[in-house]
């Protein structure tokens, strides 16, 4: 004689936790991907305002190198009036 033995779950599972258990790693997946893409972005974000910072930089450095040359333009000229 063969006695099987089956234990019953004292609470069976409902169909929303079976369907969310079959659909979270889907879920997971979509949690990485958009936190990859949120990196990806920040990255090229920071890259960009770097390199508009070194613009901006040069910039800065050609319109001091302008004054320096327009001081040594006036000093010459008042040179000449005195």
């Amino acid at each position: 004689m063969d006695k099987t033995i089956t234990i019953k779950p004292e609470m069976e599972t409902s169909a929303f936790i079976e369907v969310f258990t079959a659909i979270l790693p889907f879920i997971l997946l979509v949690i990485i991907g958009v936190v990859v893409v949120v990196i990806v972005y920040t990255i090229k974000i920071v890259k960009h305002n770097l390199a508009g910072s070194k613009v901006t930089d040069q910039q800065w450095d050609i319109v001091k190198t302008d004054i320096k040359e327009i001081k040594k333009r006036l000093d010459r000229l008042e040179k000449g009036y005195k």
